[in-house]
């Protein structure tokens, strides 16, 4: 684990409970999981149950990591990972008429900055809208921001408006923030900055 130079320690031990939740929801399923980055999401849901996960991340050097990882937890074979720009992979995806039973989003911070908002807006939404179109019905969509300026609400909101434009209708099935040992504290609302929610296409 490259410490001084990957993406924190690449767990993210913030998101413990979130991939923790994808108990229950994955057996039999056909994943893809973006942003991968080490493959955290992409072998909790094979442990889960799941009967592939396509991984992709922007970085050859996650890629190989998350494919260590998934030789070290005997779990090669249903975890394929691929280095790709999301975005673009999700539209190819698309073209291809391909289908997933689960998707899943953990993207880095799209805004540091309250005048970025816009165009973070724009890009959670575009990533959200493409992920819903490839859901089979019945399908699971795990989604998360970790940008302080995107509120939950307005999380909520660029869901909602995702399903929209994407004609899909969605139940929130859990709205989950960050670990409990990275508290939120009343009064300080740059504590509360990871949001999670997992969707379900009906």
């Amino acid at each position: 684990m490259d410490v001084k130079g990957g993406q924190k320690t690449g767990f993210f031990l913030d998101q413990r409970g979130s991939r923790l939740a994808l108990q229950g929801l994955c057996q039999d399923r056909r994943g893809l999981d973006c942003f991968c980055y080490s493959g955290a999401f992409s072998l909790q849901a094979a442990h889960f149950g799941a009967a592939s996960v396509l991984g992709l991340d922007i970085s050859e050097e996650a890629i190989a990591l998350a494919q260590e990882n998934a030789r070290l937890n005997g779990l090669s074979d249903r975890c394929q990972f691929r280095a790709g720009n999301a975005f673009d992979e999700l539209r190819a995806l698309e073209r291809q008429g391909e289908r997933f039973d689960l998707v899943i989003l953990d993207p880095p911070a799209f805004t540091k900055s309250k005048q970025a908002i816009e165009p973070a807006l724009r890009g959670y939404k575009e990533i959200n809208l493409r992920a819903l179109k490839l859901l089979e019905p019945g399908g699971i969509l795990l989604t998360c921001s970790c940008s302080y300026h995107l509120s939950p609400q307005l999380f909520l909101q660029l869901l909602e408006e995702a399903a929209a434009d994407a004609g899909r209708r969605v139940h929130l099935l859990q709205f989950r923030t960050q670990a409990p040992d990275h508290p939120i504290l009343l009064g300080v609302p740059e504590t509360c900055y990871l949001k999670c929610a997992i969707l379900r296409v009906v």
